[in-house]
């Protein structure tokens, strides 16, 4: 197989054209916002009036609550607050994963690609990292890929924490690395057999 621009050649005589696509994800992933925190949904009382000390009931709730409350106490026999803990801790994870998906969607192959040497050298200077862009972005698909789209493409990294850079103004120099997060998200990409070879 073999790209030209944003034309996939699948065999002979037969191609796809994403040049659609392409623009959308590249865009897509400029204008992606880093990840919120969730609101809770607890109700706002009227000001000056306490907050219910319970939920109130919810026939929607109620049994999937009840049944969380059974496999947590059945996994985590103990005291409350430990069982808090745990709880917490697999929402948590589930967040995490949540907003590891959310990466995946836009993440482009490339950028699969300078995490991965983040991951082994433990760290990329600016000017490494627009070498991997141009190798592996712009060489491969010219047509959607420039040279001034380097910034958004590291930015994208950045939003979504899985890569940080050293304090200051960056220079060619400023190193980046992976954060925790981005090693986890390394992970999650082994994990659920999900290929890093995307497109771009």
């Amino acid at each position: 197989m073999q790209w030209l621009g944003s034309v996939h050649t699948l065999g002979k005589d037969r191609s796809i054209d994403l040049s659609g696509e392409a623009a959308a994800q590249v865009e897509a992933q400029k204008k992606a916002q880093p990840p919120e925190p969730e609101k809770l949904p607890v109700p706002v009382p009227e000001p000056g009036a306490p907050l219910p000390a319970l939920p109130p009931p919810s026939p929607v709730y109620a049994p999937i609550e009840a049944d969380l409350r059974r496999r947590i106490e059945q996994a985590v026999p103990g005291p409350l607050d430990v069982q808090i803990a745990w709880a917490l801790r697999v929402a948590v994870a589930a967040q995490v994963e949540a907003n590891h998906e959310q990466t995946c969607r836009l993440i482009f192959g490339s950028q699969i690609h300078a995490l991965k040497q983040l991951n082994t050298l433990g760290s990329l200077t600016i000017r490494q990292a627009r070498e991997i862009y141009e190798n592996t972005a712009i060489r491969k698909f010219p047509g959607t890929f420039q040279d001034e789209e380097f910034p958004a493409w590291g930015e994208y990294l950045i939003n979504r924490g899985i890569v940080t850079i050293e304090p200051g103004d960056p220079i060619e120099d400023t190193k980046a690395f992976l954060t925790p997060l981005g090693k986890d998200f390394l992970l999650f990409i082994v994990g659920r057999g999900l290929t890093e070879y995307k497109w771009g």
